[in-house]
């Protein structure tokens, strides 16, 4: 039997016993209506806790995925351990500033200036080997990313339009964030909702950069501005 169901069946007598030694009290119908509230509202954060399981179990799981050791190297544009090439993100990921001191100067540097601190030394990482890669998601223990390849950014440059609520560049739509804006896109003076932010800009000419997927185009800067 799975764990999953083993603690699903654990929680069941839980009830059931719960239930059984109500009764047995005497306890009145209005209390038995409110543990029976308290059952369901257990019993919705347990579904809500098992949604994304998979995902749960990979972050916990994430230091037992493949482990290397050995000496970084750099050689034509990219970082190998012992032969094996590693991916360490995109160009957009290696130019953002670095989460944690990976190469330990004390600085909070670039992601590629961090990992070319550490170009000669002894270390170790964890990810997932695919098609002879290792897509890293750990350095020393220390968080890096998930280990996956990200799409590479494109640029797209065009007028804006706002059709039935939807923003289009190009006749393709633009998939932007929920929210508040980190930053005032539109020049107003304000900090506002990304959809107020970018009706500011309908009808005049904008740069946008992302990637596609199946659903339209996702918008990760506005005029040079982070828009996520």
């Amino acid at each position: 039997m799975k764990r999953m169901h083993i603690a699903l069946a654990i929680v069941g007598i839980i009830v059931l016993a719960w239930i059984a030694d109500t009764y047995a009290n005497g306890i009145t119908a209005k209390a038995t209506s409110e543990i029976k509230d308290k059952v369901m509202k257990f019993m919705h954060r347990w579904r809500h806790a098992g949604h994304g399981k998979n995902y749960q179990y990979a972050w916990k799981h994430m230091l037992n995925y493949t482990r290397m050791e050995g000496v970084l190297q750099y050689e034509n544009g990219s970082y190998y351990l012992d032969g094996m090439k590693l991916y360490v993100g995109n160009d957009f990921f290696l130019d953002s500033i670095a989460k944690s001191d990976y190469d330990g100067d004390g600085e909070y540097e670039y992601v590629w200036q961090e990992l070319n601190g550490l170009v000669g030394k002894e270390i170790i990482v964890n990810g997932v080997i695919r098609n002879d890669m290792l897509y890293v998601s750990h350095i020393n223990g220390i968080w890096l990313r998930m280990p996956r390849e990200m799409p590479d950014l494109i640029e797209m440059k065009g007028t804006l339009e706002n059709i039935n609520g939807s923003f289009y560049i190009n006749d393709t739509l633009l998939i932007i964030k929920h929210g508040f804006s980190k930053s005032d896109i539109d020049g107003d003076g304000l900090l506002e909702k990304m959809y107020e932010e970018l009706n500011g800009l309908v009808g005049k000419e904008i740069t946008v950069d992302g990637f596609l997927n199946e659903k339209g185009f996702v918008v990760m800067h506005i005029n040079g501005i982070w828009a996520r």
